[in-house]
């Protein structure tokens, strides 16, 4: 008996080739699946964020909320990071920061913080400057402006002196009332108050929001007030104010500041707030140290968030989201290259 070979017709050798390819194909796509981006919009083989979560300090005001959530939202979304967000003072920040419990913090108003730039930033205790946040601010004393337009010498220090009674609340009896916000806050007042010989008391209201109540009922009875408050805020947008012309900032009033404030009889200076990370976030994140020093936006954007947050009644992650969604040409150039 002999053997034959099969033959096969040319249909079904060019099926057989259109098949083949088939395969081919989609054996490429699973194996290209592991370098495109993720569904979520980060390139996972170009970032690595770590695998520890990156903690970032939250302070007991508003604008500090709004940087933390817009940090928090896109670097979760862009980068793939896990964030958590820790709710402490500024003062106990700086500690937390050297020992690694805290990662960063990112808006640092450096006229009240000179011995802690000295003592962990410039004395190597862990540490790092992590660069301008792009918001300038400015602590000051404010009145309502209704107060202004009907006597504007109420701007000045002689004129709130002469007007000190009106004031007066029965907290502070023969002296006029200077509402302060919360306790932990930088500050300066009582030392200004006592080096101007101002017949004016301080008063905290104990918090910031407590402060913000105080402001709207004023506002609502059109009473006197006078109180601490600082720029950017989103107050300033609702409750228009005047700040009081304090004397100039001088070379003396910083060596006071430095000092706990003894002696300080001048205004509040502008601060260029600043970041400020653990120094080993470079090496546990490059990812998240590239993208924190990047982040830098204006005062008026700070302010649009925390509006959002305060006047609006949004979360801060929503807020954060709300104005994420609308700049994506700012916070872009922030992605780590």
């Amino acid at each position: 008996m002999t053997g034959s070979k099969k033959r096969w017709s040319l249909p079904v050798i060019v099926a057989l080739f259109a098949l083949l390819a088939l395969v081919a194909a989609a054996c490429s796509d699973v194996g290209s699946d592991t370098e495109s981006p993720a569904a979520d919009g980060v390139d996972t083989a170009a970032v690595d964020c770590g695998d520890e979560p990156i903690t970032i300090a939250v302070n007991p005001w508003t604008g500090s909320a709004a940087n933390a959530n817009v940090a928090k939202v896109i670097m979760e979304s862009e980068l793939g990071c896990t964030v958590e967000l820790t709710e402490i003072d500024e003062f106990a920040q700086f500690p937390a920061l050297s020992t690694g419990d805290l990662d960063a913090t990112l808006e640092v108003w450096p006229s009240g913080h000179a011995k802690d730039y000295k003592k962990y930033i410039d004395g190597g205790q862990g540490v790092v400057d992590g660069g301008e946040l792009g918001v300038v601010g400015q602590i000051g004393w404010f009145v309502p402006k209704y107060m202004t337009d009907a006597d504007p010498s109420l701007a000045t220090p002689e004129g709130l002196a002469a007007a000190a009674d009106q004031f007066a609340t029965a907290e502070t009896g023969d002296k006029g009332q200077f509402l302060g916000g919360d306790p932990s806050f930088v500050s300066y007042d009582q030392q200004i108050i006592e080096s101007l010989g101002l017949p004016f008391k301080v008063v905290y209201a104990g918090s910031e929001a407590a402060e913000l109540t105080a402001l709207k009922q004023a506002y609502k009875d059109q009473t006197p007030l006078l109180l601490y408050m600082y720029k950017p805020h989103w107050a300033q947008l609702k409750y228009p104010m005047t700040q009081v012309e304090l004397p100039p900032y001088t070379d003396a009033c910083a060596e006071a500041a430095a000092n706990d404030g003894e002696g300080y009889n001048c205004e509040y200076p502008e601060d260029q707030l600043y970041k400020a990370f653990n120094e080993d976030l470079a090496t546990k994140s490059p990812a998240a140290q590239q993208f924190l020093t990047n982040m830098s936006y204006a005062n008026e954007m700070q302010e649009a968030i925390a509006l959002d947050i305060d006047g609006e009644g949004m979360t801060p992650e929503e807020a954060a989201q709300a104005w994420v969604d609308a700049n994506p040409d700012v916070w872009q150039s922030w992605l780590p290259s």
